[in-house]
């Protein structure tokens, strides 16, 4: 084993300080006397144990704005003390769609939109192993760079919250009846929809 030689040696505790874990590179060690638990018992260990104990996924936001969207707000939004990592997806508008400049970018929504959104985000929340879920969709006129859509996933390992993220968004553009209206820069335009 290398030593590192310019590095402080650890702090010894007095020897009447009482016995703590200590956090390494596996994750909290049990302090000396104390036994070890075996891998895989416990309270919170496995996937199982965690979705067991865990309180089932909810929609804490599912809305469709007028008004510039927040990552900000989605993000807090799925914030919750049982999160471990949060996926977020942040649509944009891009200058150019399928090798054509676009000059100009607006969404519209049909009046059910907003119950799309909300049920596709349900249907996710209920089919994998996330806390929370949040997503935010824009209509109205867009400059470029400006955000389209939000979404944030809120699970207890970053795994599940990718996997959920990408499905949410994905199904939020196959499933929710929201058109983007391109005008180019040789003045054709273009009606894209979600579904």
């Amino acid at each position: 084993m290398d030593v590192d030689s310019t590095r402080s040696p650890a702090p010894v505790p007095p020897a009447d300080a009482p016995a703590r874990a200590t956090v390494g590179a596996g994750g909290p060690s049990p302090a000396s006397g104390e036994p070890a638990a075996a891998a895989g018992s416990g309270p919170g260990s496995g996937a199982g144990a965690e979705l067991g104990t865990a309180a089932p996924a909810r929609v804490v936001l599912a809305d469709i704005r007028d008004t510039p969207l927040s990552v900000d707000e989605c993000m807090a939004a799925v914030l919750l003390p049982d999160v471990g990592g949060i996926a977020l997806f942040v649509g944009t508008v891009r200058d150019h769609d399928g090798g054509r400049a676009v000059t100009d970018l607006a969404y519209e929504a049909h009046p059910r939109a907003a119950a799309e959104i909300e049920r596709v985000a349900a249907e996710v929340a209920a089919g994998a192993p996330v806390r929370a879920i949040a997503v935010a969709h824009r209509t109205g006129h867009l400059r470029v760079g400006e955000t389209a859509v939000v979404v944030a996933v809120g699970a207890a390992h970053r795994a599940e919250a990718f996997a959920a993220c990408r499905r949410l968004i994905d199904d939020i553009k196959a499933q929710v009846p929201i058109w983007k209206h391109q005008v180019f820069e040789d003045g054709a335009a273009e009606w894209v929809g979600a579904c």
